[in-house]
């Protein structure tokens, strides 16, 4: 849903925010953004005074899971409390703990990768339901788990468009508009990408999977649901897709080390005798190595060494 289609959004386009006209601006941005996460649970709430804390700490589970930075959430929940104010909705928590968003960031080095077993499992089920549309979801899975791409990204990678050679041009729909290169490395990225350029889903070189006469907020809703329906289906604990970009920065840690990232061990102990076991004194060297790589594989500025310690554990 968008625009007056949408009673959310429709509301926030009325809503009279208080503030300088950047505060209000920016309060009207952060809050769509909650609409459209909201959206995409299939959640209907059609007014911002019937707005609960049990919605803003869905959607905020999905933020954090979808690797947005503290301040990037922390922003959105003040615009989130401005709106609702404005139509009468005082019950948001004021304390943003309340929602599990604390004052930093901390490392658990828990490792939040969606195995193996799972991924073939969850697009085993959508691509045997005879549905092609789900079988446009189990190839965008695939983009992310094979190339650690985001949601986004997956939307609107064109593979007519976006190989060359040996190489994948990550460059719509990236975070922050950073577009980067991969090299084609395995024999399973080979196979993904040639099933997707004769998949028939590709229109033209302009468009990406999205299907025709669909907008794109309908699409991510329509996947959200597709992917947590059939991951409970099969048995599942529910997959992430973001656990895909987890999964694809374990598997290239531990290709360019020789060794599993920390959050793949019990203890740091562990993790340490491994690391020596596989590449001796060098070991840190590797590492440090390996995460400057996989940061610019996925995107991440080169300076955010906060989030590859988010995907990989720290040392």
């Amino acid at each position: 849903m968008a625009g007056k289609q949408d009673p959310l959004l429709y509301a926030l386009g009325r809503a009279r925010l208080t503030g300088s006209r950047k505060t209000q601006y920016n309060h009207r941005l952060e809050a769509r953004r909650f609409v459209m996460t909201l959206r995409e649970f299939g959640n209907g709430v059609a007014k911002w005074a019937n707005i609960t804390n049990k919605h803003v700490a869905a959607v905020v589970a999905q933020w954090r899971a979808d690797g947005l930075s503290l301040g990037t959430i922390k922003n959105n929940l003040a615009g989130v409390r401005a709106v609702c104010m404005t139509y009468g909705n005082e019950a948001i928590a004021s304390s943003n703990s309340a929602f599990g968003v604390g004052r930093r960031a901390y490392i658990t080095n828990v490792n939040r990768a969606v195995a193996d077993v799972e991924f073939e499992r969850v697009t085993g089920h959508l691509c045997a339901s005879g549905n092609p549309q789900s079988d446009r979801v189990a190839l965008m899975l695939g983009f992310q788990r094979e190339f650690g791409m985001r949601l986004e990204e997956s939307m609107k990678f064109n593979p007519l468009r976006d190989v060359g050679g040996n190489l994948v041009h990550i460059h719509v729909g990236t975070k922050g508009g950073r577009p980067r290169w991969l090299v084609i490395r395995t024999a399973g990225q080979r196979e993904l990408l040639d099933a997707a350029k004769t998949s028939g889903f590709y229109r033209d070189l302009r468009h990406g999977i999205i299907p025709e006469r669909c907008r794109e907020e309908q699409w991510r809703g329509f996947v959200y649901r597709t992917v947590r329906q059939a991951s409970f289906e099969t048995g599942g604990t529910g997959l992430r897709m973001h656990g895909l970009r987890h999964a694809y920065a374990h598997k290239r840690y531990e290709e360019l080390t020789g060794f599993l990232p920390p959050c793949r061990y019990d203890s740091r102990e562990s993790y340490h005798a491994a690391a020596m076991k596989a590449a001796g004194q060098d070991w840190r060297e590797r590492d440090e190595l390996a995460r400057c790589t996989i940061r610019e594989e996925l995107g991440h500025s080169p300076d955010r060494v906060d989030i590859d310690a988010q995907y990989l554990g720290k040392r």
